[in-house]
């Protein structure tokens, strides 16, 4: 494959631009997310961050608020969990949520989520029914991604698995339903030094000016190791 031009290395962070990420664990997702998400912020929207337990929820929540210190992050709580319609206030810049949760809000003020620029949706191989699954969990959390793109047109996706077997697939699928560019990055790379370097430049707060250097420099470093950006 032909080492593609700053500008399509870059791609991922643009404006309308979303993508399905399999990546190995370790292998940089989050770092990833993260710099999406500063974008989005930068753009002045807000981002949803959806995890699949309220224990991944506390920890992402955590993480965020290392890397960006001065947004206002919302994170779920197991005990607010019941809620009126009248109880829900505007969204902050960063809100955690499980799929659960999120498509409740969405059910009660899908007004809310107007001026939601990213959707990142962690172990998104939930959407897939286990065979042995008699829970709904996977249709909730199809529900809530659909129901967000209908509330949030705009919103770019953003969908993280280490197990997802088909990544072009499910590229293809959110680009015909948000109507705009999906990336399929699908990477079997393993984390190297290139992999800590991304991680040293990012691990600090991704703050002011030097968010889009940040950017620029950790893919710039990713790319040494593999080619992730699709054409």
């Amino acid at each position: 494959m032909a080492k593609p031009s700053p500008s399509h290395r870059l791609r991922i962070f643009g404006n309308g631009v979303s993508a399905a990420v399999s990546f190995p664990t370790g292998a940089g997702k989050s770092k990833l997310a993260e710099l999406k998400i500063a974008v989005a912020l930068l753009r002045g929207t807000k981002a949803i961050f959806l995890a699949p337990t309220l224990a991944l929820v506390d920890q992402t929540a955590t993480a965020l608020a290392k890397t960006f210190p001065q947004a206002q992050i919302q994170q779920e709580r197991a005990e607010e969990f019941l809620f009126t319609a009248t109880e829900l206030e505007p969204l902050p810049g960063i809100s955690v949520l499980t799929p659960e949760r999120c498509l409740s809000m969405l059910s009660f003020s899908p007004q809310l989520f107007a001026d939601v620029g990213l959707l990142v949706f962690d172990e998104c191989h939930l959407l897939h029914p286990r065979d042995l699954d008699t829970s709904r969990r996977s249709v909730d959390a199809m529900l809530c991604l659909l129901n967000l793109t209908t509330s949030a047109p705009a919103a770019d996706i953003l969908l993280l698995s280490a197990m997802m077997k088909n990544t072009s697939e499910l590229a293809g699928w959110v680009q015909v339903l948000t109507g705009r560019p999906c990336l399929a990055l699908d990477l079997k790379w393993k984390p190297t030094s290139a992999g800590a370097r991304l991680r040293g430049l990012c691990s600090g707060a991704i703050d002011g000016a030097t968010r889009a250097d940040c950017a620029d420099k950790a893919v710039g470093h990713q790319q040494e190791s593999a080619s992730f950006v699709t054409a």
